[in-house]
């Protein structure tokens, strides 16, 4: 297992790269513009002033979506790459490649060093409200890469964590620092043996596991199910702990909206309750 800084990971054309995709991305802004303009021009032949607003909301909307987009046709949108040898396996998101390129956001695993690997589908249940206002309940569905390692796994943990605090210290405006961060963390160590990937990137995650029976042990994909729906009967700590894992997991909407509930908090103070959390958990590791 070797860390290194992006700009130092060797690109050869023979490289089997997994990425987000940009078609994707492109098609979402392109729908999103389309819509906007067709509100507008409505309002325009109309005189509906409801529809401009509409149309405002969504060009506000796609200029927010615009910074997905252009990252996703940079050079540092891949996930993995997979070589004769390893992979090399990419930790900062995307989204955040304007950090500092000097950081160690990589990670080489020899195949020598991967015991096995599997799908692993993880399930959430989370409460919701439908349109009758009424109580029920929503299922989100991940699909993770499972890789169990062989080798010590301290210094990859040492960096995720690194990474962490990168994104979630307080930053003051006007310092000369980054001040834009997603809370975007596509890999993650379950265990010091245990590194999973989310799997959000092209080609799908079949195409991986086919190529990595070639150096270690494939294993039947499993799944796992966390019910997030009865959290007031749980104690404070059990509750901090669920939604911890649950903005680990990337959900971090869902785990303010959770806050929020769960609290009484507005918005601005349910969302600093989360990212304190997270904060916490990074100084602990």
């Amino acid at each position: 297992m070797q860390l290194m800084r992006l700009p130092d990971v060797p690109i050869e054309p023979r490289d089997r790269v997994f990425h987000y995709s940009k078609l994707r991305a492109a098609a979402g802004a392109t729908i999103l513009a389309a819509i906007a303009l067709a509100a507008f021009l409505f309002a325009w032949f109309k005189n509906a002033w409801l529809a401009y607003y509409v149309a405002a909301v969504l060009f506000f909307c796609l200029l927010i979506f615009q910074k997905l987009v252009t990252a996703r046709f940079r050079s540092s949108n891949w996930l993995l790459r997979m070589t004769d040898h390893g992979m090399f396996i990419k930790f900062r998101s995307y989204l955040n490649q304007h950090f500092n390129d000097q950081d160690l956001t990589v990670v080489f695993l020899p195949y020598s060093e991967i015991r096995s690997a599997r799908l692993m589908k993880q399930r959430q249940e989370l409460p919701y409200r439908n349109e009758r206002n009424q109580s029920t309940t929503t299922t989100q569905t991940r699909r993770l890469l499972e890789l169990e390692l062989a080798g010590d796994s301290g210094q990859l943990g040492q960096a995720l964590a690194e990474e962490r605090k990168r994104v979630f210290t307080k930053i003051g405006y006007g310092t000369g620092k980054i001040s834009t961060r997603y809370h975007h963390f596509p890999v993650r160590l379950a265990s010091p043996s245990l590194l999973r990937i989310e799997w959000g990137v092209v080609p799908g995650i079949q195409t991986i596991l086919d190529a990595l029976t070639r150096h270690t042990l494939v294993q039947t994909a499993g799944e796992a199910t966390q019910n997030l729906t009865n959290l007031e009967q749980l104690s404070r700590q059990e509750q901090e702990s669920r939604l911890l894992e649950l903005a680990e997991s990337g959900d971090m909407i869902g785990a303010i909206t959770m806050a929020r509930r769960l609290y009484s908090y507005d918005l601005t103070a349910a969302k600093q309750f989360v990212e304190e959390l997270l904060r916490s958990q990074s100084v602990r590791r």
